[in-house]
């Protein structure tokens, strides 16, 4: 038998409905109707800003739906393949600072299909977006591999591109396609990118489709041909091998390029292919068996699969998805602030056929515990080992004294209730039947910390 505890704020869901004890988390449908949201991120208002492929960056109330359209690009083009309205970032000072980067596909001159990266400002009064000004532009774009997703870290902004079905451009830097960008927010060229005056920051990408923080480590998700779908770790001037180095260097002639060209190995490659997308690093407590993962959106597979590396972040050594969590094709995964989950989908056929949505997953905590958390007494309690097999030992770091110790079931029943004294106790467990079951911790009347456990 084990066990597995973590913290969590209470917090209350309308129309919740309750999955299986088996998994300690839930799926809710927060909007429908969408066509194709590429790229999803959290504002600090908790609300969700996202790109729709046909020219819109919208934001959404994630509690009750409510969706605000802030602008229509009238120069997006989708021309019928990957290309649209596609990476978003806010400003890591935003509202403040009330730039909103993005990334979109158009015709230049009526037929010249190009992606550029621009800045609109947001308008607090009228609540809306209006365009600011141009960081790039005439990136190459095809009807394929157009895969751009934008990251802000350490006030600096990256952007994938594709290789628009061009094999000759990703080992070209001289080109910006088949690239990982990097910028000042400003829009120059940051004086430490490995070509002095280019924007490149690494080569020899053929279709980038997902992009995030591994703590100080840069990831990417990249989709291969038939073969070799990667996860790759982003480094300064290292070459990623396409076209001439798919998934791993372990062919002959793949060997002989890897070690001429500084090339880095994927930290995981899938043949067959799953259609690797969104990506995000999850390090919230609220779902500790996913803390300090890899989530991945894949849409040939139609999962969000979880991703485990190894010490050193270097290499991937295990895979999982997350059951129940099936709705077609899936674009984007976003890790939210607060520890839940959105997921948004790439269903949709055409503009007049928007069946896309978000979905979210969340915490099912019961509503009767109806408590909350007493701010300056939280985290004070803790508990190990974890996992555990018949007995968890509950440690208070502050030594107050007396404290009562409810243990209910998921439905908020209470099943036993206990008394510790002293900086800790043990909990036997072996009596439990298999599911999740919360510790709520009482002193001196009021609710200090509420620890969420599991036995299998």
């Amino acid at each position: 038998m084990m066990i597995k505890i973590y913290t969590l704020a209470i917090a209350v869901f309308i129309n919740v409905q309750l999955f299986a004890q088996a998994n300690d988390y839930s799926v809710r449908e927060v909007k429908s109707g969408l066509y194709i949201p590429w790229e999803m991120v959290s504002a600090p208002d908790g609300t969700i800003w996202f790109t729709q492929r046909h020219g819109s960056i919208s934001r959404l109330n994630p509690v009750t739906g409510a969706i605000k359209q802030l602008i229509f690009e009238q120069n997006v083009s989708i021309n019928n393949g990957e290309g649209g309205m596609l990476g978003l970032a806010l400003h890591p000072d935003f509202p403040n600072t009330p730039e909103v980067f993005c990334s979109y596909n158009y015709l230049a001159n009526g037929n010249d299909y190009r992606e550029k990266l621009v800045v609109y400002e947001y308008n607090a009064t009228t609540d809306a977006l209006t365009y600011k000004r141009l960081i790039v532009d005439f990136i190459d774009a095809a009807v394929i591999h157009n895969g751009s997703r934008l990251l802000i870290n350490n006030n600096m902004l990256y952007m994938t591109t594709g290789d628009a079905a061009d094999q000759s451009l990703p080992q070209n830097t001289s080109s910006l396609n088949g690239k990982i960008l990097r910028y000042n927010l400003d829009g120059t060229i940051p004086s430490d990118n490995p070509i002095p005056g280019s924007a490149v920051w690494s080569y020899g990408h053929r279709n980038p489709q997902g992009l995030t923080m591994m703590g100080t480590k840069l990831v990417s998700s990249e989709h291969g041909p038939s073969n070799d779908d990667e996860i790759n770790i982003i480094e300064a001037g290292r070459n990623y091998g396409w076209p001439n180095v798919e998934g791993y260097c372990n062919l002959p002639a793949e060997i002989t390029f890897c070690n001429a060209n500084n090339v880095y190995e994927p930290a995981k490659s899938w043949t067959p292919t799953i259609a690797v997308c969104g990506i995000d690093f999850y390090t919230h407590s609220l779902f500790p068996q996913w803390q300090n993962k890899l989530l991945l959106a894949s849409l040939k597979n139609q999962a969000i699969y979880v991703l485990t590396f190894d010490a050193n972040q270097n290499t991937i050594i295990s895979e999982v998805d997350i059951p129940q969590v099936s709705f077609g094709r899936i674009r984007d995964v976003l890790a939210a602030p607060n520890g839940k989950i959105y997921v948004s989908t790439s269903n949709s056929n055409s503009v007049n056929n928007k069946i896309d949505k978000i979905y979210e997953i969340y915490d099912p905590t019961p509503n009767n515990l109806d408590t909350d958390e007493t701010p300056n007494l939280k985290n004070n309690w803790t508990a190990s080992p974890v996992p555990a097999n018949n007995t968890i030992t509950i440690q208070n770091k502050s030594n107050r004294g007396i404290a009562e110790i409810d243990l209910v079931d998921m439905s908020g029943k209470l099943i036993k209730q206990l008394h510790s004294q002293g900086k800790q106790m043990q909990i036997d467990i072996t009596g439990l039947a298999a599911g999740f079951y919360y510790l709520k911790i009482k002193e001196n009347g009021s609710v200090s910390q509420i620890l969420k456990i599991q036995k299998l």
